[in-house]
C-alpha cells in the first residue's frame, strides 16, 4: 500500500487506513472531542493540527454543539456520525467501513453518506459492507456478493443488473391459482418466476407474485398471456431492477437463520 512493504512498515500502513467497525466502539465517558482527541495522538497527528482537525471533524458529523457532551447521551446515529469522522481524522487513504449506516435516522444517514461522497471524490479508496443494497447501489463503484462466506459475483451494479436481472422487470399479482402444481405450469406457460404463492384468506381465492426479465413492450403480452390461462390480474408494474433484485436473483429469497 503506497509502496510500502508491510513486512517492514505496518506500523505506518496501520496510520494510512481508517476503520469504523460495525459496533462504533466509543470510549461512552469520554466527550466527542476527547475521544477525537485520544484518536488523535493514537494515530499520530501532528500535535500543531490536532486542535484544527477536530474541530473540522466535528462540523462535518454535525456535532459541534455537542462536542463537550459524554458520548453515552448521543443517540445512535450521533455516535455513527462520530465513528465515521473519527475513521478520517488522520487522514487516512483507505477506509473500511463495516455497516455505516445500521439503525440510523434518516437524517444521520444522508449526512454519512454525504460525507462517503465526499470522501470518494477526494480519491481516497472506500470498502464497505452493508445489508443494504440502496446503499450499494447509491455509493459503490463496484460490488461483491458474499453468500454463505463465499464470494459469488462481482461487477459494477449497472453490469449486475443487466446479467442476472435485464434492462427490466415485470411484476404481477395473480388471482385464481389452485395448487403449487398450477404454479409450475403458468411458470412455464408465460415464462415467468412465481415466486409466492398466497394461501386463501376466508376461503378466497389463492394469488402469487410473478415476476420475469422483459422489454418495454412485454407488459401488455404478459398480461394477455396469464388472462388466457383463466387467471385474474390484480396489480402489474413494469420497473428497472434494483441491487436487492440482483441479490435475490442470486442467492434466492429463502430465508436464512
Amino acid at each position: 500500500m503506497s509502496g510500502l512493504e508491510v513486512s517492514e512498515n505496518l506500523d505506518g500502513i496501520r496510520k494510512l487506513i481508517g476503520f469504523m467497525p460495525q459496533e462504533t466502539a466509543l470510549y461512552e465517558d469520554l466527550t466527542a472531542y476527547e475521544s477525537l482527541e485520544y484518536h488523535a495522538e493514537l494515530y499520530g497527528v501532528p500535535k500543531d493540527e490536532v486542535q484544527d482537525r477536530i474541530s473540522k471533524m466535528l462540523d462535518l458529523a454535525g456535532l459541534t454543539h455537542r462536542k463537550d457532551d459524554l458520548v453515552r447521551t448521543y443517540s445512535g446515529g450521533m455516535k455513527r456520525r462520530l465513528a465515521l469522522v473519527r475513521s478520517f481524522l488522520h487522514d487516512s487513504e483507505l477506509l473500511i467501513l463495516d455497516e455505516m449506516s445500521l439503525g440510523v435516522d434518516v437524517q444521520s444517514r444522508n449526512l454519512i453518506w454525504n460525507q462517503v461522497r465526499r470522501l470518494k471524490s477526494e480519491g481516497r479508496t472506500i470498502i464497505f459492507c452493508t445489508n443494504y443494497m440502496d446503499e450499494s447501489e447509491a455509493l459503490a463503484d463496484r460490488v461483491i456478493v458474499i453468500d454463505n462466506g463465499r464470494l459469488v459475483v462481482e461487477g459494477t451494479p449497472g453490469d449486475l443488473k443487466r446479467e442476472y436481472v435485464g434492462d427490466y422487470l415485470i411484476e404481477v399479482l395473480i388471482e385464481g391459482m389452485d395448487s403449487d402444481k398450477n404454479a409450475e405450469w403458468l411458470s412455464g406457460k408465460v415464462k415467468l418466476e412465481v415466486e409466492k404463492v398466497s394461501d386463501p384468506l376466508n376461503g378466497g381465492p389463492r394469488t402469487a407474485w410473478i415476476r420475469s426479465k422483459a422489454g418495454q413492450k412485454d407488459l401488455p403480452i404478459t398480461i394477455g398471456r396469464i388472462t388466457d390461462c383463466g387467471l385474474v390480474v390484480k396489480q402489474a408494474s413494469m420497473r428497472e431492477p434494483s441491487l436487492g433484485d440482483v441479490f435475490l436473483a442470486i442467492t434466492g429469497s429463502t430465508l436464512r437463520d
